[in-house]
């Protein structure tokens, strides 16, 4: 049996128990594929504060980045980050470690599937009849570098104190509310975009789906540089695969009709975070959202539901963890176990078919006998995997 040993995050908020229900599924779920998973602790988050002073500890940073593959727990709570995080804005979770682990590890391609079935339509927030007998696969990539995210801090050390001043260039635990003006600067480089969209066709050609490439083209000066690139690779490069341009304003919009988002859908890091998200509420709950972030070069990988930490259901066995199960997948697909992988998926799928659900996909319309809490749905899906 092979060993991969995975860094893990297990998070703040209701964070832990959803990724114990995670945890043990992807083990089971390897097993198919003679896989063996190890999981060591890298804790990382306000769990972490009262113990290093920090919500980043250094250890654990530097010993998740070596490992290079991550399951992420997700990481915040909106107490602490109004209490604590007031007085020391740098320590907020989110920020910290989630864009340093992005950097670190030059995690490019933020992968977020959406899937729609017509079996499950019901659970989705549009119109059944929005969603075909053949269902919808939206395969959103999210540019994960540069942008608004990481301009302020990327260039900071770069810009002279008084332009910095006159511009109201500052990094965001140092803005007050009191200033005149502030800026955050947005920007791509050549050959980041490149790799990234080279990356978003070829998935695009492997899929045989369209490529959607998402920008603010008629206002932006970086989406006509984004646009510009996009259509000349796929004009020069990948002939055979569709490419559609699609402002972003437009592309919201269409999150009601989800079939005309069918597609690999490439969007900018803010862009991409926002659409993204709306996407899975649309789809019916962030707490199925499951989310990938990767280095193309390097294989370098971290995956986080997106679904966020839950914290009022701290404790409660009532959060969804199905986000989590599915990232889950994910991970075993990017590590070699396929078999895997889709046994998860399909678990999945199965047990909401069945009309199981969690409190957050609960409706008058289901059963109440079948409301499950958080390990009793993980139990189901392993009980389906067999």
């Amino acid at each position: 049996m092979t060993e991969k040993r995975i860094a893990l995050v297990k998070g703040d908020g209701a964070g832990p128990e959803m990724m114990a229900v995670a945890c043990k599924i992807a083990i089971e779920a390897a097993k198919m594929d003679n896989v063996n998973i190890i999981f060591e602790e890298t804790p990382m988050g306000w769990n972490t504060y009262e113990k290093y002073g920090d919500t980043l500890p250094q250890q654990s940073f530097k010993r998740a980045v070596e490992i290079g593959t991550i399951f992420f727990g997700g990481v915040g709570d909106p107490e602490l980050d109004n209490t604590i995080g007031s007085e020391k804005p740098e320590m907020r979770p989110e920020a910290r470690a989630l864009l340093a682990l992005r950097g670190a590890m030059g995690l490019l391609l933020n992968f977020r599937p959406m899937v729609y079935y017509k079996a499950l339509s019901h659970l989705a927030n549009v119109k059944p009849e929005m969603i075909p007998d053949e269902g919808i696969k939206q395969i959103w990539i999210r540019y994960f570098l540069e942008d608004s995210y990481f301009g302020n801090t990327d260039f900071a050390g770069d810009i002279p104190a008084d332009t910095a001043a006159k511009l109201g260039i500052k990094l965001k635990q140092y803005v007050t509310g009191e200033e005149e003006i502030v800026t955050d600067i947005a920007y791509y480089r050549k050959a980041t975009v490149e790799k990234y969209l080279r990356a978003a066709f070829s998935y695009a050609r492997e899929l045989k789906m369209p490529l959607i490439s998402i920008d603010k083209a008629n206002v932006m000066a970086r989406y006509v540089y984004w646009r510009k690139i996009s259509t000349r690779i796929g004009k020069e490069e990948f002939p055979d695969v569709t490419l559609i341009h699609q402002l972003v304003d437009s592309a919201n919009a269409l999150l009601f009709t989800p079939a005309k988002l069918q597609g690999v859908i490439a969007c900018g890091n803010e862009h991409g975070d926002i659409l993204s998200d709306g996407a899975a509420s649309a789809l019916g709950s962030m707490g199925m959202m499951c989310s990938s972030g990767i280095n193309p070069d390097t294989g370098a990988a971290m995956f986080e539901s997106g679904a966020g930490t839950a914290p009022t259901l701290t404790g409660q066995d009532k959060a969804n963890p199905l986000g989590r199960v599915l990232t889950a997948a994910l991970m075993l697909r990017h590590i070699g176990a396929v078999k895997g992988a889709v046994a998860i998926e399909n678990a999945v799928n199965k047990v909401l078919q069945d009309g199981y659900r969690t409190g957050d996909l609960f409706s008058a319309k289901d059963d109440p006998k079948k409301k499950l809490g958080t390990s009793a749905i993980g139990e189901k899906v392993l009980s389906y995997m067999k």
